[in-house]
């Protein structure tokens, strides 16, 4: 009778310490996963002892308040934030690896759209990956056994000293994440609620407390916007009006005034395709010789931030820099905007965007309109005959394409965008059409990209023969750029492969971030050097409007024939490109690009300043709706 009456406190003891163990691995785990995550950031990930403490002190927090549920719930509620919290750091190395950018939760409302691109997402799904949420069976392995061989719950009722204990932690765990918070903005005053550079903030306070701040950007942005002032109108309105004061025309200004304007967006086209040869065979031969008749940028730098080919279009449509958070093309689609196709339909022109996708994707049946666009041919409005992954075929889409464009009342302005050669690149109908020896890349990424390249090349040729029976080739002025950059940074050796060339260092990287500009002007004889000046996408409204005889009034770029440009190329994260110098403001480094020299970062300082002031002035512009204001005459 003795050790029997003894049993329940023993058993008591048994459970508290098996509740203990699952909680104190809950906490082990959660933190584990962060930490392989953070070597995904980068493979030196800074370990700061401010933001392990910070990472332990948000997954402490988490833990403890779950192990407050009620008992009856509570195993439930901690396997969901064990699974939602895995979720977050697959999102996070899905993202990496797409888009070398961590995960914001401004992308949220993009997740209807997982669907359309799951070819995509397959692709960059590695089967370690899986193990991110390996240990959520386990635990309910652990449960079940602990259920089957004690008969006394496996999780108790809470008590006042547990209570006030598990309180207690919750502050312990609290003040290293507020501590660090205050010792990063510290250091780098701004940087948490403007996030220039999510993957440099991650690397420096943990991928753990980049979220919480991301998530208070979020619900800041939401819920508590703040009021802009009329002297910050008037400072920003204000730079617009020296922005275009002072420029001197020449020769080419008011050139294609009167012409149809033809934009054509190539889905991933990157620069190093120009003129390749694999196997002795030229990959884009019709591309090569539209740039050999045309104006040619090789110099243009993507400036996309997460919203990929959302951004190229907002960027060339809108004059503007990406969202600093989230998608400009699912956030700001209400706002008003003084873009290219309302500009030139107030020049008498017909505005018309053309794409094969289905109109809701990337929220375009929306933003289109709001920037001036008077149809919108999607999908739905063409005739489907031919789907290759994830709508529309390029030589569908070119065929039915001139067709519209024939038919359309002149002058027009024509914004195309491909869709066919879209990440992975291994679409069944591009092989069936394309023969392409691609030894000894056949059957990777970089072997599919080049096939799917060739695929396109010889649809646009078609296109562009099609344009010159029906007389729009000469009566049109005609751009093509790609949309961003195609190979993704995990598979860089296989650029290196390619080209013969090292890009092990990141300002390496950064100059192979070329995209193609090419810009056909009808009846202008094409320049006989091919334009080397870094420059970005944002520059084509200026220039669209110099060539063709318009004022375009809140756009950031500048003409791109314009003689001696000094102008940066300004990315999303606040880094910058001058001359041939690589800035990343952040880091406090300048490098020469490509050999990465390094640079006296105080000679920049001031350009920096000038860099931040002008994304600043965007951010206004888009969380404000102020492009009314800014085009308002006084």
């Amino acid at each position: 009778m003795g050790f029997s009456g003894h049993r329940p406190y023993y058993a008591k003891k048994d459970n508290d310490r098996r509740e203990l163990i699952f909680f104190l691995l809950l906490f082990a785990v959660i933190l584990t996963k962060f930490y392989f995550l953070e070597l995904e950031v980068s493979s030196h990930a800074t370990r700061n002892p401010a933001s392990v403490a910070s990472s332990a002190g948000i997954v402490l927090c988490l833990t403890v308040a779950v192990s407050l549920f009620w008992r009856k719930v509570r195993a439930f509620s901690a396997l969901t934030v064990d699974f939602l919290i895995s979720l977050l750091a697959v999102t996070d190395l899905l993202h990496l690896r797409y888009y070398s950018d961590m995960f914001t939760f401004m992308n949220i409302g993009l997740s209807a759209q997982v669907g359309e691109i799951a070819d995509s997402v397959t692709a960059l799904i590695h089967p370690f990956d899986f193990l991110y949420f390996a240990d959520i069976p386990l635990f309910i392995f652990f449960i079940y056994i602990s259920r089957k061989f004690r008969s006394v719950p496996f999780f108790k009722k809470i008590g006042a000293i547990r209570f006030f204990a598990s309180l207690l932690l919750i502050v312990v765990g609290v003040i290293p994440v507020v501590y660090r918070f205050w010792s990063y903005e510290k250091k780098v005053p701004g940087v948490l609620s403007s996030m220039w550079d999510r993957t440099a903030v991650c690397n420096n306070i943990g991928a753990l407390t980049y979220h919480l701040a991301d998530a208070k950007n979020a619900a800041g942005h939401t819920f508590f916007k703040e009021k802009i002032s009329d002297v910050q109108i008037s400072e920003v309105k204000n730079f617009f009006k020296e922005k275009k004061s002072g420029r001197a025309p020449d020769h080419l200004q008011g050139f294609a005034k009167g012409k149809n304007l033809i934009v054509i967006q190539v889905e991933s086209l990157q620069q190093f395709i120009v003129d390749l040869r694999i196997n002795g065979t030229e990959v884009t031969p019709n591309l090569n010789r539209f740039v050999r008749g045309s104006a040619y940028f090789s110099g243009i730098y993507s400036q996309t931030a997460s919203g990929n080919s959302s951004d190229a279009e907002f960027i060339v449509n809108t004059g503007l820099y990406p969202s600093a958070s989230g998608v400009a093309y699912t956030r700001f689609a209400g706002n008003r905007y003084e873009a290219l196709p309302k500009v030139l339909e107030d020049k008498g022109y017909v505005s018309l965007a053309l794409h094969g996708d289905r109109p809701g994707f990337w929220n375009r049946h929306r933003m289109y309109p709001s920037m001036g666009f008077s149809r919108f041919i999607s999908k739905k409005d063409f005739v489907v005959d031919e789907n290759i992954g994830m709508g529309l075929s390029d030589a569908s889409f070119f065929r039915q394409s001139i067709s519209i464009l024939d038919n359309t009342q002149k002058p027009f302005y024509a914004f195309l965008i491909t869709l066919t050669s879209h990440y992975p690149y291994n679409f069944d109908g591009i092989f069936k059409e394309t023969e392409l020896n691609t030894s000894p890349f056949e059957g990777t990424l970089m072997g599919n990209y080049l096939t799917s390249m060739k695929y396109f090349d010889d649809k646009f040729g078609s296109f562009i023969e099609g344009l010159r029976k029906n007389g729009l080739l000469d009566s049109s002025v005609i751009a093509l750029y790609g949309d961003h950059t195609a190979i993704p940074a995990w598979d860089r050796s296989s650029l290196e492969k390619l080209l013969g060339r090292n890009l092990k260092n990141d300002w390496e990287w950064k100059y192979l971030q070329r995209i193609p500009l090419a810009i056909k002007i009808p009846g202008h004889q094409a320049l006989q050097e091919e334009i080397k000046g870094p420059a970005g996408l944002i520059d084509l409204p200026d220039t669209f409007a110099y060539l063709m005889d318009f004022e375009f009034r809140t756009g950031f770029g500048t003409n791109l024939f314009e003689n001696d440009r000094s102008e940066p190329v300004i990315f999303r994260n606040g880094s910058f490109i001058t001359g041939n110098v690589l800035v990343e403001p952040l880091s406090r480094s300048a490098r020469e690009m490509p050999e990465g020299k390094v640079l006296d970062y105080e000679k920049y300082a001031p350009m920096a300043e000038e860099v931040k002031k002008r994304l600043s002035y965007n951010d206004l512009i888009l969380e404000h709706d102020l492009v009314p204001f800014l085009v308002r005459e006084d």
